[in-house]
C-alpha cells in the first residue's frame, strides 16, 4: 500500500507539475501577443500623426547601397514611428540637425519603456549608430543647385520650379537627373505635396516644370 500510495502521490505532483508550466507557457504567449498589439498599435497611431507632416515613405530596397549599415540603421529606428524617409529630402548640411531632433525623440520615448510593462516600444540608437546613420544620410542627401546658378532664372519655367519645389526642401539641381526621369520625379512630387496637404500644381504648371528641368537636366 505505501508503494501503491507514493506512486499515486508522484503521479499527482508530475500533473501538477505539468500544468502549471502549461498555464506559465500560455500566459506568457498570451502576454508576448499583447505586448504584439499594443506595440502595434503603437507604431500605426505614431505613422497616422506623422502622416499629414512626412511624405509618403520610400521601400528599403529602394534606399541608395540598401545593404549598408547606415541604410539597415535607418531602416531599423525610423520606421518606428513613421514611414522611412528617402535621404533626399534634405540637404547635407540640414540632415544633421532634423536628425538630432529625431534621435532626442527617441532617447525620450525609450525612456518611457519601463513605465509601460517593461515594453520595448522604441529602441534609440547609440552614439555611433547615430554617426553612421548621419554620415549615410549626408552622403545620399539632396544635391541642392548652387545658389545663383539656376539656368534662365527669369524664365516662366524656373519661376514656376522655384515657387512650387521650395514649398518642401530646397531646390534640386536639375542635372540630377536625365530628361527621361525628370517626369516621374515631378509627378511623385506633385502626390507628395497632395498627401501633405501642400496646394497641388496644374497639369498645365507640371509641364512647364518638367519642360525646364529636362531643358537643363544632365
Amino acid at each position: 500500500m505505501g508503494r501503491i500510495r507514493l506512486f499515486i502521490i508522484s503521479i499527482t505532483f508530475i500533473s501538477v507539475l505539468i500544468s502549471g508550466i502549461f498555464i506559465t507557457t500560455q500566459i506568457v504567449h498570451s502576454q508576448q501577443q499583447c505586448c504584439g498589439m499594443m506595440n502595434q498599435n503603437h507604431m500605426e497611431m505614431m505613422q497616422d500623426m506623422m502622416g499629414g507632416r512626412l511624405p509618403p515613405g520610400i521601400e528599403p530596397e529602394d534606399l541608395p547601397a540598401p545593404e549598408s549599415r547606415g541604410a539597415k540603421l535607418l531602416v531599423r529606428y525610423c520606421t518606428q514611428c513613421h514611414n522611412l524617409p528617402s535621404p533626399a529630402m534634405h540637404t547635407s548640411g540640414e540632415w544633421p540637425e532634423v536628425a538630432q531632433r529625431m534621435f532626442a525623440r527617441l532617447n525620450m520615448m525609450s525612456g518611457m519603456n519601463e513605465e509601460w510593462m517593461g515594453m520595448m516600444w522604441m529602441k534609440a540608437p547609440t552614439v555611433e549608430e547615430q554617426e553612421i546613420i548621419v554620415s549615410y544620410l549626408k552622403s545620399n542627401s539632396l544635391k541642392p543647385v548652387a545658389p545663383g546658378l539656376l539656368p534662365s532664372p527669369v524664365s516662366s519655367g524656373a519661376i514656376a520650379f522655384k515657387s512650387v519645389c521650395s514649398q518642401c526642401h530646397a531646390l534640386p539641381d536639375p542635372e540630377l537627373h536625365n530628361a527621361e526621369e525628370w517626369p516621374g520625379v515631378v509627378e511623385r512630387m506633385r502626390v507628395n505635396m497632395q498627401v501633405m496637404g501642400k496646394p497641388v500644381i496644374t497639369e498645365e504648371e507640371k509641364g512647364e516644370i518638367v519642360s525646364y528641368l529636362s531643358k537643363y537636366a544632365k
